[in-house]
């Protein structure tokens, strides 16, 4: 009895977990549920830009300063007291080539000039005299050697009568003292020749003399009115009326408007594209030389801008800046007056506003649009098309593709590549639009703005 209770004690709880057991798999687990069917992915909508092909020219955009093409410093160039000076010479005025601005009290060179004057008529009038005085010592020389024939011929007849004790030998004397006489009178006339030839130089000289101190009184007369030497404008007048000033004393300071510059500083990539553009034939002489390339001059008052044209004209300077490692250059403008108004949709203007600079001014900032020709060929796409990694989403037949192009130029906008390089097409479309989970190959489709 006891070890049936004990058999009973271990078996039972085996049969109920079995019985348990048995009643779940007879009553079934849960069901899996069912399987959904994936459906395949549409495509993307984005939005797209064309990219345009490049005409083979490229603007680089900088900022300048206008500066005076030149400063001329004006000095008195003769002593004297100011006994004018023109309204034209006041500080601003703008004055014309040729316009009086001073003028220094002349009446001391006027003397100067006249006693010159006198003296130069004074040495003509004695080179007269000596050529009067040298045809009459001509006649005296001609009747001396008549004189010394005539005395030659008496003493060879005497010799011969001598020899025949027909003369006497006193006789025979004077005729030789006659030819001696004759024959000194001769030699001193032509010694009187070579006098007046040599006095003769001497006045030539003199009134050459007189001649270039006549000329030079006479510039010192003109320089007494000091006249602006281009057309400009006065920035400093330094002398008043009545004032003394002393030869070389700087009277007024004329900024020349006829042309101006514009000081702008070049990164050296810009400088490379620059360099890059130029023709075979430039390349020649020491390699500091700047191609000249053309340029646009802008300045913007509200929603207009002003235009000049302009050409890079030189470097300044040295090298690069140490502060900027940017390379100071000199935009020349032509015709500082020569200005174009254009509205805020970039359609120019018949006329220009009321308000608008008649010229470049001293100081304005200004921006600067270098145009350089490039020798390949290029493609540009917008500026938002460029993801933040500098990658482009392209998509060519209606896929997509990442590229990561290097960019070859940035300005208005839009982002310039080499065509060859970068691997795009023209008939490329560039997404502009934000995509999700971009990945290369998905499909996208295109969708109106």
């Amino acid at each position: 009895m006891i070890i049936f209770k004990a058999i009973l004690r271990w078996v039972l709880p085996l049969v109920i977990l079995g019985a348990a057991i048995g009643g779940f798999m007879a009553l079934g687990g849960p069901k899996p549920p069912p399987r959904k069917t994936v459906e395949e992915p549409a495509a993307a909508p984005v939005r797209t830009a064309a990219i345009e092909a490049g005409d083979g020219r490229i603007e680089i955009e900088a900022d300048g300063i206008v500066v005076p093409l030149r400063e001329v410093t004006l000095a008195a160039e003769v002593s004297g007291r100011v006994l004018r000076k023109t309204d034209a010479c006041n500080e601003g005025q703008l004055v014309k080539k040729g316009d009086i601005l001073f003028e220094i009290d002349p009446r001391d060179y006027e003397l100067d000039v006249e006693r010159l004057e006198r003296e130069a008529a004074q040495a003509k009038l004695m080179i007269a005299e000596i050529d009067e005085e040298i045809a009459q010592n001509a006649t005296a020389i001609d009747l001396a050697r008549r004189q010394v024939e005539l005395a030659r011929r008496e003493v060879s007849r005497l010799d011969t009568l001598k020899a025949g004790r027909i003369v006497t030998e006193s006789e025979h004397d004077r005729a030789v003292r006659d030819e001696l006489t004759a024959a000194n009178a001769l030699t001193a006339q032509e010694g009187q020749k070579r006098v007046l030839a040599k006095r003769r130089n001497r006045m030539v000289e003199a009134e050459s003399l007189a001649g270039t101190m006549l000329a030079k009184s006479r510039l010192d007369l003109a320089r007494t009115r000091i006249t602006a030497p281009a057309d400009g404008r006065v920035v400093d007048d330094k002398v008043e009326q009545d004032s003394f000033v002393a030869k070389g004393t700087p009277v007024v300071v004329i900024e020349d408007t006829s042309s101006a510059e514009v000081k702008t500083n070049l990164r050296m990539d810009e400088v490379a594209r620059v360099w890059g553009a130029r023709r075979d034939g430039a390349r020649s002489g020491t390699g500091q030389d700047v191609p000249e390339s053309p340029a646009k001059v802008v300045f913007t008052i509200d929603d207009r801008r002003y235009e000049w044209d302009g050409v890079l004209s030189r470097y300044e300077g040295r090298g690069l800046d140490e502060k900027t490692r940017t390379l100071p250059c000199r935009v020349r403008v032509a015709e500082p007056s020569r200005v174009r108004a254009i509205d805020r949709y970039g359609a120019p203007l018949a006329t220009l506003p009321a308000d608008a600079p008649r010229s470049l001014l001293r100081g304005m900032f200004v921006e600067v649009w270098l145009q350089v020709d490039v020798p390949q060929p290029l493609v540009s796409v917008p500026e938002e098309a460029v993801r933040p990694s500098g990658d482009l989403f392209v998509m060519r037949e209606g896929r997509l593709h990442v590229l990561h192009p290097r960019p070859f130029h940035a300005a208005a906008g839009r982002v310039v590549y080499d065509q060859e390089q970068s691997g795009l097409l023209a008939t490329d479309r560039v997404v502009v639009s934000q995509l999700a989970n971009p990945r290369d190959g998905m499909e996208l489709a295109e969708t109106s703005p």
